[in-house]
């Protein structure tokens, strides 16, 4: 069932989840990088980017997080601003820091000669987006056939955002995994779905536990299927919601304090108070996580042992936004690794941590 194919927001959170990883995790991931419109504010610049930013930014964050390893490229939501020539400069800056990043097309830019153009040479060389309701075997065989790709080389990236997820689903969705390897031998075809709200669910001081109902689906549907598992494949879209709405306002404000964390089951989401100083509000939400039957221990991953010394009170800082972002990912993506993994009999290690000594209360 590896590798995993999680959609992520080329933020820089996202970015250097990417890029601490373990490599013996690594290797299991393949992400698929969705670059934002410009209307997007940038964490690290505090602004709107310029068209020629958004390329170098990619390219940049790619070289110092992503630079050896495939992963796929999407520009569908900032296309209509940057244009043909400004897709083919983004490919461009970006491929010259990572020579296996791939183009994500839908089934339109198939019969665009731009993003044609875009396509490399190699045993897998795009990546095809659609939504579930949208899926035609028959028109996306022809569209590729027309654009002179052949389906073994293609990774299929279904997207059931906006589905009714939940076992009940499940047999529709296997359905769609049968018409489209009826259709053509796919190099893989990649579920991808989140149940996480699209706003956030609690307010300050408060927390709760979602389902992880995009998990429970996908493995009820591979009930559902006659589809070989190897050709199959999972995604979500880390620790965030599918429905990617970027805001057309200048954004900014103070962010909300709070850590999303991904269980075996439910994901716990800890919210902290919306005013005062950030570090002893995150200290207390990392205090209620490690505190919960949820938290997986120190040494499951790195973002892990920073969330238990953050409680303990160990560190200088509690982060800011985008560092909280780093943390819900990367713990997120070494679960799902792990997850995915004892389904096909792998083992992964847990991580050395440092030992402290706590000092007990004087009576």
């Amino acid at each position: 069932m590896l590798p995993y194919y999680p959609a992520l927001r080329a933020k820089p959170g996202e970015f250097a989840a990417c890029g601490r990883l373990a490599p013996r995790y690594q290797g299991h991931v393949c992400p698929r990088f969705v670059v934002p419109p410009p209307q997007e504010s940038d964490p690290e610049k505090g602004r709107r980017p310029t068209l020629d930013e958004i390329a170098y930014m990619m390219g940049d964050r790619l070289g110092k997080s992503w630079p050896h390893r495939r992963a796929f490229l999407d520009p569908q939501l900032a296309s209509a601003a940057l244009g043909d020539e400004g897709v083919a400069t983004l490919f461009r800056i970006a491929t010259a820091v990572n020579s296996r990043l791939l183009p994500v097309l839908t089934i339109p830019d198939l019969a665009n000669p731009a993003r044609q153009a875009l396509i490399p040479d190699g045993d897998v060389n795009a990546g095809i987006y659609m939504d579930f309701e949208e899926v035609d075997p028959a028109t996306l065989v022809e569209a590729l056939q027309k654009a002179g790709l052949r389906p073994e080389q293609s990774v299929l990236f279904v997207d059931f955002t906006g589905a009714p997820l939940g076992v009940d689903f499940a047999p529709a969705i296997g359905e769609i995994f049968d018409q489209l390897d009826g259709a053509a031998r796919w190099r893989q075809i990649v579920y991808q779905a989140s149940a996480y709200p699209d706003k956030l669910p609690i307010g300050a001081n408060e927390r709760t536990l979602i389902p992880r109902a995009e998990w429970t689906t996908f493995q009820a549907a591979l009930k559902e299927t006659g589809v070989h598992p190897d050709r199959l494949a999972y995604g979500d879209f880390g620790a965030d919601c599918g429905r990617m709405v970027f805001p057309t306002g200048k954004g900014g404000g103070r962010p909300r304090p709070h850590l999303r964390y991904t269980g075996r089951t439910h994901t716990l989401v800890v919210r902290g108070s919306d005013s005062g100083s950030f570090k002893p509000t995150m200290r207390n939400v990392c205090k209620q996580i490690i505190e919960s039957k949820e938290f997986s221990g120190r040494s499951f991953s790195p973002a892990d042992d920073r969330i238990w010394r953050n409680a303990k009170g160990m560190t200088d800082t509690c982060g800011d936004a985008t560092g909280w972002r780093e943390l819900n990912t990367s713990h997120h993506l070494v679960r799902i690794v792990r997850d995915l993994g004892s389904m096909s009999g792998i083992e992964f290690e847990e991580d050395a941590v440092a030992e402290f000594s706590e000092q007990g209360t004087l009576l």
